[in-house]
Parts: structure tokens; sequence; C-alpha cells
């Protein structure tokens, strides 16, 4: 791994790819720092595009891709829902708010 693994206020591709590297890693110390430092990275904003950008690339190794597709996967169904089960719903820019006793669908 080219960089440290720490927290910061932002990410980059480059950090990012290198953190997914490290959650390949059969060493159990580089293992748990990366894991902790994706989890903070996807909390920012653009994490998905770019796990989305690294699964794409054909030269990034195979290991590597399906860590990066497997992160977006867990992350896309987890704020689906998240958002299912949201008492807010959005419908073309205007707010509906839920009625928990006669809730229609």
């Amino acid at each position: 791994m080219n960089r440290s693994i720490t927290a910061s206020e932002s990410f980059s591709s480059a950090e990012l790819y290198d953190v997914i590297s490290a959650a390949a890693s059969q060493d159990v110390a580089q293992l748990q720092m990366s894991t902790k430092r994706l989890k903070e990275i996807l909390e920012f904003t653009g994490a998905y595009d770019a796990l989305h950008e690294i699964a794409a690339e054909k030269n990034v190794p195979l290991q590597v891709r399906q860590l990066s597709i497997i992160q977006f996967k867990n992350g896309a169904l987890s704020h689906w829902k998240s958002r299912k089960s949201a008492d807010v719903w959005f419908f073309g820019g205007s707010t509906l708010i839920k009625d928990s006793q006669n809730a229609h669908r």
C-alpha cells in the first residue's frame, strides 16, 4: 500500500483503491486498518461513484474489482432499505409526510 491509512477530512480515488487493495490482504493488521478506513470513506459524498469506477476498470486486479462491487452493492442495499422505511417520501419535488396510522401505498 502506497499511503498510510489514517482518518482524514476527505478521500481520493487513489486512497480508496489502496484501502480496497489492503482489504484483500491476508495480513490481519492491514485488513483491520483498511476495514476501519473504508467505513469512514463510505460516509463521504462520491465514495460510491469511486467504488463503481474501480469496479469498472478492466486493468484493476479481479479481487479488488470484486471487493469494490460488493461494497457498492452492500451500500446500495442498506441505503435502499433505509429509504423504504422512511417517514418522508419525495415525489417530483414535492414532499409527502407518511401518516403512520393511515399509510397508503
